[in-house]
């Protein structure tokens, strides 16, 4: 899974939800010209592949290896912060 920005042409955008492996947020959509948009969303690397295939401009913002790092790291302070440890309210 990569961290991806997908624009292309309306038609095309609205059949996004047809891409298996990917998932976007809707709310992230951005019109950059009369008739092309861009959203932000999660992928495979099947998924890209697709987008691609449909003529789709991609643009990586975090790569898998990359966003594995920062969600082991992520986990891990939730992790201490449930365990009551690390800063914050009543951590140390």
């Amino acid at each position: 899974m990569q961290l991806v920005r997908i624009a292309g042409p309306t038609e095309q955008m609205r059949l996004l939800g047809e891409v298996g492996g990917l998932d976007f947020e809707r709310t992230s959509a951005i019109r950059l010209k009369d008739d092309t948009w861009r959203v932000s969303g999660y992928a495979t690397d099947e998924a890209l592949e697709d987008l691609r295939g449909r003529g789709l401009s991609i643009e990586l913002v975090v790569e898998s290896e990359q966003l594995s790092e920062q969600r082991a790291t992520l986990f891990a302070s939730i992790t201490r912060l449930d365990s009551g440890g690390g800063a914050g309210p009543g951590g140390s």
